[in-house]
């Protein structure tokens, strides 16, 4: 089966700068500029119907009617507005409901006595001195019943989108935080890695030394290529696994050097399965539990095999080394390694990657299983 799949932004997430709970919300920034945009087919709609009514009731000309409906609501519309970045402004959403309703409700008055003065002037440049029997004397009530009522509506609605707004800005927030601590959690983990892989490798060469200096020397220049290549391969944030397996063959080899005959290994890969990308060293830490485990303690010869396939998009690897053998005992395998990675999987991948442990007859196998990606975009 092939692998699949697309790893997006690792490597390449940038910085970002959150927005504080009191920063308003700009109603023109693009994600936001098409939701603004349908306030205006609404208020538009309720001008109309209040255009026709002034044109049955009051008897204005049409076009007359529609300029005085189209400023009628203008005003009532930027009134609302302001109350919304006054609610942004001050925090009102955050306050107790009682002081958010007292301070909306004297915001309402101040709107409504304001739009009052802003449409009996209208009202009097149009229809002309006799304004308020024409316009006002019989429906006047009817008419502020409707400017409360519609203010309060467009108002509610105002206040339940930036509720929204401030609720997908905290999600993003939340995730933006989530990116940033895995990214410091990984760099943490590099930088125990590096140590970690240097000392096991310099101890081989210190235990070689003492018995046979020149297969200590031959053994000191390949561990210095292959320190070389793992220090560069570091800096990456993913490897395609058959590389990786290339730089497990080489510390393989050199741990054979140190235990003659003790250590045999086989590593098995299917073509698919090379191509998936996987943090770098994700396995050196596993192999290096199986040879202190399964190998060094044991004076007869162990094997640890590596196997790597495809299977629905997802890539299977296991770790397993003979240790004791048949009715012998076996360390736990709760290591430093089993923690390394447990903890670099899980800040690469979260809850997409999993780990388990189990004691074979003989040995002990760790199990990985990991999305088969291919492409980082």
């Amino acid at each position: 089966m092939g692998a699949s799949g697309t790893l997006t932004g690792i490597g390449s997430r940038q910085p970002t700068v959150s927005r504080t709970r009191n920063e308003p919300i700009d109603l023109t920034e693009p994600a936001r500029r098409g939701a603004a945009w349908l306030v205006l087919p609404a208020w538009s709609a309720v001008a109309l119907v209040m255009a026709l009514i002034l044109r049955t009731q009051a008897g204005l000309p049409m076009p007359n009617a529609l300029a005085g409906a189209i400023m009628y609501f203008s005003v009532l519309g930027v009134l609302v507005w302001l109350a919304c970045r006054l609610d942004v402004r001050f925090d009102l959403w955050s306050q107790t409901p009682l002081t958010a309703i007292g301070a909306h409700t004297a915001i309402g008055v101040t709107a409504l006595i304001v739009w009052t003065a802003t449409q009996v002037g209208l009202m009097r440049l149009l229809v002309g001195p006799d304004f308020w029997g024409v316009v006002f004397r019989d429906t006047w009530m009817f008419q502020l019943l409707i400017v409360a009522t519609t203010y309060a509506a467009g108002l509610g609605l105002g206040l339940m989108f930036q509720g929204f707004e401030r609720e997908r800005l905290r999600q993003q927030r939340e995730g933006r935080l989530e990116i940033a601590a895995r990214e410091a959690e990984l760099q943490a983990i590099k930088t125990q890695l590096e140590p970690h892989f240097l000392m096991n490798s310099l101890n081989s060469v210190l235990a070689l030394i003492r018995h046979d200096p020149s297969a200590a020397e031959h053994m000191l220049g390949r561990l210095a290529s292959l320190l070389h290549r793992v220090f560069d391969r570091l800096n990456q944030d993913v490897v395609p696994l058959a590389p990786e397996l290339d730089v497990l063959r080489d510390y393989l080899e050199i741990e054979r050097m140190r235990f003659d005959d003790r250590l045999r290994f086989e590593i098995r890969v299917e073509p698919a399965a090379g191509d998936v990308l996987v943090p770098p060293l994700l396995l050196q830490p596993l192999v290096e539990n199986a040879v202190k485990h399964g190998i060094e303690p044991y004076s007869h010869a162990g094997t640890i095999t590596i196997d790597a396939r495809c299977a629905r998009d997802r890539l299977l690897i296991t770790i397993t080394d003979t240790g004791a053998g048949e009715g012998g005992t076996m360390a736990a395998g709760t290591g430093r390694g089993l923690e390394l990675t447990r903890r670099r999987l899980d800040s690469m991948y979260g809850d997409g990657a999993h780990l388990r442990t189990e004691r074979g007859a003989p040995g002990f196998r760790v199990s990985l299983d990991l999305p088969a990606i291919t492409d980082v975009v």
